[in-house]
């Protein structure tokens, strides 16, 4: 039954995208797209996965000023349940390859996301100084996966690049839980359950260099760990 539906959440998320491409295509890159296609897609997918979300200080999704928001990566599923927490003024960063999955990676290229290719490490330091400019100019939030792969578990260590772009942009860290879905929920029932996020305080990098990345990336990784345990309990 889970194949199934998980692949029928897929067919149905890229028919959505088809839908809600006109929105991306009349205002290419605008900083609200992504917020406005998630607001539909979101409440659809929590819909069709009979699931709850439950977040704890939403406030701190929309801040006064742009940070580099920073959430544990557990499966595929990630992207049904992901896209409740993005707000206006916030976009993703992403793999260059998304933009192969038809319909869904085009319209996640004209929402406005930042796409990086990770394989070619000079091209990704030379994307994420772009995206801290562009953070900067369009006053952007970024969401980001530090972890760099899924896990279906406890946090794996954080790559730097989400800690470079924040310190390099000056900006703070704004780290998100996700309840551990293999612990809070059961995709063989209909109504599968809770999803808990929990926002915790921002981070500031104000007089951070990089060499401050690792020890700022180890310091997170320890916050989130221990909160997305807590919150799955």
């Amino acid at each position: 039954m889970y194949p199934l539906r998980i692949s029928l959440a897929f067919i149905l998320l890229a028919l959505m995208a088809l839908v809600l491409t006109p929105i991306a295509i009349f205002r290419p890159m605008h900083r609200n797209n992504m917020a406005d296609i998630s607001r539909i897609c979101g409440r659809f997918m929590l819909w069709y996965w009979g699931a709850d979300i439950k977040i704890e200080h939403e406030e701190r999704l929309q801040p006064d000023q742009p940070c580099v928001m920073i959430a544990n990566h557990q499966d595929t599923q990630d992207i049904f349940f992901a896209i409740s927490i993005i707000r206006n003024g916030t976009v993703t960063l992403g793999k260059w390859e998304m933009i192969y999955i038809p319909f869904i990676g085009w319209l996640y290229y004209l929402a406005g996301n930042i796409l990086i290719k990770r394989s070619n490490k000079e091209k990704a330091q030379k994307a994420l100084s772009l995206a801290g400019k562009k953070m900067k100019k369009n006053r952007l939030s970024v969401l980001i996966f530090p972890e760099g792969t899924r896990n279906w578990g406890e946090p794996l260590p954080f790559k730097l690049g989400a800690f470079k772009l924040a310190i390099e942009a000056q900006v703070p860290i704004q780290p998100i839980c996700f309840s551990l879905r293999h612990i809070t929920m059961d995709y063989k029932k209909w109504c599968t359950g809770t999803v808990k996020v929990k926002c915790l305080e921002p981070i500031s990098t104000q007089g951070m260099t990089q060499e401050d990345a690792v020890e700022l990336a180890v310091h997170c990784r320890k916050l989130i760990e221990q909160e997305c345990i807590e919150i799955s309990k």
